[in-house]
């Protein structure tokens, strides 16, 4: 490591157990997040500032003044601009140790078939549940852990989906879609998907690194009560996606 990194990093790196070793993980891991939004960048926020080496961010669209109750890595001055690319340039001023790549287009299996090489980690921080399935999908075909992210209104979800073999995929946890579900018609606080965000920043940092355990539970947040559930995660022996055996490297 670097002088340079040592002093940047150099509170988590004292914490008992993490040390330099952990922290070159880090710079030596690549991300691909999905989903730039309040939560996706707050995870963005979490992972460049612990030292992640390269973060690809994949989200299509422009800001919007009803963005910003949530999205802090935008500013009004970028109302209408590509929201990646905003994060991205927020992201490049606030680290210079981590390499960030933006992609302003659809989260899709031809996308994801082109961004998911060499990743080492998938992070689901998006909307809707095609483009979830599109990232489950890609998790299993290509043997790549991913990391769920969600909330609605008070209430957050988080799972890592960790090659132990056992948690299974996503379709393992939720098979169907539910049919009232309003991807633009949810109520979002920007506390809560920061909250929910900074519990998956760290649910990957403690992946890369091998640091505690992560992985195997669905946790869920309700921030009306204060209150946190954890749930085993299990294989479905019939999953139309990864018929219960899905593998991982």
């Amino acid at each position: 490591m670097t002088n340079a990194e040592r002093e940047r990093f150099a509170r988590q790196i004292i914490h008992p157990g993490f040390g330099e070793e952990r922290q070159k993980r880090l710079r030596e891991a690549t991300v691909l997040l999905a989903g730039i939004g309040g939560l996706g960048g707050a995870i963005a926020y979490g992972l460049a500032g612990a030292g992640i080496g390269r973060l690809v961010l994949l989200h299509h669209g422009g800001l919007t003044q009803s963005n910003l109750n949530r999205q802090t890595l935008m500013s009004e001055k970028a109302i209408g601009q590509s929201r990646v690319e905003t994060a991205a340039t927020r992201l490049r001023e606030f680290s210079s140790f981590v390499t960030v790549e933006a992609h302003d287009a659809h989260v899709n299996e031809e996308t994801l078939a082109k961004l998911s090489a060499g990743v080492d980690i998938i992070i689901d921080a998006r909307h809707n549940f095609p483009e979830r399935r599109a990232l489950n999908q890609a998790s299993v075909t290509n043997g790549i852990p991913l990391l769920y992210a969600a909330m609605d209104g008070l209430m957050g979800q988080m799972a890592l989906f960790a090659p132990n073999g056992e948690t299974g995929c996503l379709s393992c946890l939720y098979p169907d879609d539910p049919q009232d579900w309003d991807p633009f018609g949810f109520a979002v606080f920007g506390a809560v998907a920061h909250s929910v965000g900074a519990m998956a920043a760290m649910e990957a940092i403690k992946y890369i690194t091998g640091y505690e355990n992560a992985g195997g539970k669905l946790v869920t947040m309700d921030f009306a009560n204060n209150s946190t559930r954890s749930f085993k995660l299990r294989r479905v022996p019939d999953c139309k996606v990864c018929g219960g055996a899905a593998k991982y490297r």
